[in-house]
């Protein structure tokens, strides 16, 4: 019995030192999981208010070639935008989510307006993005530009603009675009930054043809997560 007895003690001191050797890894695991999932959360509670432009009987701008409408055009990639943001851990909220208006009812501009002022507000969004395309009376002008009107929007309006001239428009213009600021209705509806990103020009051919292409959808609006990311410091909240 003695016997039996100082054998099994052996066998749990020997577990626990398996036990006591095995353990630090898995708690560094573990706390360092658990720094992965808090800024996970942090970015989750980061709500990011994605306008899509016109809709309905408000087509917007339409393609010089093809005649597509901007509305359609915005609508896929504000759906696109929410996607990534979404999977990054942003609480994406989308304006619309379909081809028609915002509002109910009979098309009114007014109505449309009032109707997505009032999902950002309920949102109360750190950052509101609002998705729409360019048209020019000089077809050759082409690129995508960056938009605000509030003094708090300044900041996030610049570092977008700049990402996506060395990224979208350096690459394949020459050159860049310098934020533009005015009095738009959309920038307005908060005090959160607000900007309005311009992704194409639909009277330039070769934008129309970039737009209208799914995989540059996507890759514009991975070049605008990016920017926003590095706005809101997610990166070095992700690596610390």
């Amino acid at each position: 019995m003695f016997k039996v007895v100082k054998l099994t003690t052996i066998v749990y001191v020997l577990c626990a030192l398996v036990l006591a050797v095995a353990l630090p890894p898995a708690f560094v695991l573990a706390s360092r999981s658990g720094d992965i999932e808090e800024a996970f959360s942090q970015k989750a509670r980061t709500v990011v208010v994605i306008d899509a432009g016109h809709g309905g009987d408000d087509p917007g701008v339409t393609g010089a070639r093809t005649g597509v409408k901007e509305s359609d055009l915005n609508l896929k990639t504000a759906l696109v935008l929410g996607d990534l943001l979404s999977s990054a851990g942003y609480k994406a909220v989308q304006t619309r989510l379909t081809e028609g208006s915002t509002s109910e009812g009979a098309f009114d501009k007014d109505a449309d307006m009032r109707a997505r002022k009032e999902t950002i507000q309920r949102a109360d969004p750190a950052i509101v993005i609002s998705l729409h395309m360019n048209k020019y009376e000089d077809a050759s002008r082409r690129g995508v530009q960056v938009f605000y009107s509030t003094d708090g929007s300044e900041a996030l309006a610049s570092k977008m603009q700049k990402h996506l001239n060395d990224t979208m428009n350096v690459p394949t213009l020459g050159r860049g675009f310098e934020p533009i600021r005015g009095d738009y209705y959309i920038a307005q509806c908060t005090d959160a930054p607000s900007i309005i990103i311009e992704c194409a020009f639909l009277s330039n051919p070769i934008d129309e043809a970039l737009i209208t292409d799914a995989a540059y959808r996507l890759r514009l609006a991975s070049e605008i997560e990016t920017a926003l990311n590095a706005y809101l410091g997610a990166e070095d909240l992700i690596r610390n």
